[in-house]
């Protein structure tokens, strides 16, 4: 290239994007001391995104668990494989005759992995079946699962804790992700507190009382005994109404106990049994619900850190490119698109996609990569937005208030015991942007979140 074409390109680079970014000196000594002294433990990375540059960067091919910013990866291929207009189908099919109303035969609910399908829409779904006109079944009601594989999924394998909505497992139909919304409400005039339950009919024993004095605490975890869930103890009124999500039934119990509610708030009828079994060739479509498109499932999984929502979009890769949901054929579609980007797959594991594992890994040269392949991508404004925005919403509403990341970021959070990360972009106030990975595996760095967040405020002081 001649001398006066390699000036120009320069120039025009330059001008395009001004001068070269520079971390705080200070920022600096901080990050270049822990990438010395935790050489196993801490990794982060930080880039110019309009000009590509990389203002800092630090251990970047050690491999770490990423916690929940693994959803960054996942959320990314299932946009460009899928497509960004994706949508996933629940069917209802029947099999025998519908007259006078009736159904004399049995409904099946076949389930593709939809994990925006709430409550909103479950009762908008057993609606117009009714509006269609089935108001009495006079034989079963089957789930049919079989587009995933077989659940033997258990959710209190991870941490021992099966309550938790965020170790539910992938499902090829569930219903409000498996989750009952419970708000605690104190009856000062009975010592009582209501539990009141979205869907209705949590299976819960209520010991709670109210007593007085200051919320240092509330008894907001139940206890397992013979199969009964128990909330026990002292509720001071001073908590005032608390609210809490649980996962507190197998997603069979809470299909059974959501469309039971439903239908007979419709007035229908229903003689058999719900059971679980794939639907069979001869029935018949009677209607389907279709999801939005898929960018509403990614704000689910990367705003809100939904793990199901995770497993389900990962699930989904193989069950839509290969017509066989297997997480090891999504792992190797998911690898497949590294390679086919450049982004070295040295040191990753994905596991289940949702970054809730032991076994998990990445490097932060690699999500560093994805968030820049993201940014020059058609489809960024729609994964951009999927983030979390400091002090605004998602898992960060309640997080960096006073802070120059105030709604100045789109970040998504990582947290497991002993595993702390985070990765997005950040806004500068001169008009810049910075893609930034941080990831810690280090006890001694990972008790608190404040080591993570100076990081992330100081990088604003980035000229």
């Amino acid at each position: 290239m001649p001398r006066f074409l390699i000036f120009l390109t320069l120039f025009i680079s330059q001008a395009s994007f001004g001068n070269e970014l520079t971390l705080p000196s200070t920022l600096k000594t901080r990050l270049e001391h822990l990438v010395s002294n935790y050489p196993s433990g801490f990794a982060a990375e930080v880039r110019d995104v309009q000009s590509r540059q990389i203002i800092f960067s630090g251990n970047r091919e050690v491999s770490l668990n990423p916690a929940s910013v693994m959803k960054l990866l996942t959320t990314k291929v299932a946009i460009d494989l899928l497509g960004i207009g994706f949508r996933w189908n629940t069917d209802v099919l029947t099999k025998g005759m519908i007259k006078n109303n009736t159904l004399d035969g049995d409904l099946y609910f076949r389930g593709s992995g939809d994990p925006t399908l709430d409550l909103v829409r479950f009762k908008a779904l057993i609606k117009s079946i009714h509006d269609f006109g089935i108001h009495s079944i006079k034989g079963n009601v089957f789930v049919d699962r079989s587009n995933f594989p077989d659940n033997t999924h258990d959710p209190g394998h991870f941490d021992n804790e099966p309550l938790r909505p965020y170790n539910a497992g992938a499902d090829a139909l569930p219903i409000n992700a498996n989750v009952f919304n419970i708000h605690f409400v104190p009856r000062p005039g009975t010592q009582a507190v209501d539990l009141i339950s979205s869907p209705l009919n949590a299976p819960v024993v209520n010991q709670l009382k109210v007593v007085p004095g200051a919320c240092a605490k509330w008894p907001k975890n139940p206890v397992i005994e013979n199969g009964q869930i128990y909330f026990r103890g002292t509720y001071p009124l001073s908590c005032g109404v608390k609210q809490r999500q649980y996962s507190l039934l197998s997603p069979s119990l809470f299909f059974e106990n959501a469309f039971r509610t439903e239908w007979t708030t419709l007035g229908g009828t229903f003689d058999g049994s719900i059971l679980e079994n794939k639907t069979p060739d001869d029935a018949k479509m009677f209607l389907e619900s279709t999801s939005e498109p898929i960018a509403s499932a990614l704000r689910v999984t990367n705003k809100w850190s939904s793990n199901i929502a995770a497993r389900n979009i990962f699930l989904s890769l193989s069950l839509h490119l290969s017509q066989t949901a297997s997480l090891k054929i999504s792992r190797s579609l998911v690898r497949q698109w590294i390679d086919d980007h450049g982004i070295s797959s040295k040191g990753i594991f994905i596991d289940n996609g949702s970054g809730l594992s032991r076994d998990a890994r990445v490097t932060v040269a690699a999500i560093s990569e994805i968030l820049n392949v993201a940014w020059l991508d058609p489809s960024m404004p729609e994964f951009i937005s999927s983030f979390s925005i400091p002090g605004v919403d998602g898992t960060l509403k309640n997080k960096f208030h006073s802070s120059p990341a105030n709604a100045r970021a789109h970040l998504k959070t990582g947290y497991l015991e002993g595993v702390r990360s985070i990765a997005g972009y950040l806004h500068l106030p001169q008009g810049r942007t910075l893609s930034v990975v941080i990831i810690m595996n280090h006890d001694s760095l990972t008790k608190s979140s404040k080591t993570m967040e100076n990081l992330v405020e100081s990088l604003f002081k980035t000229k």
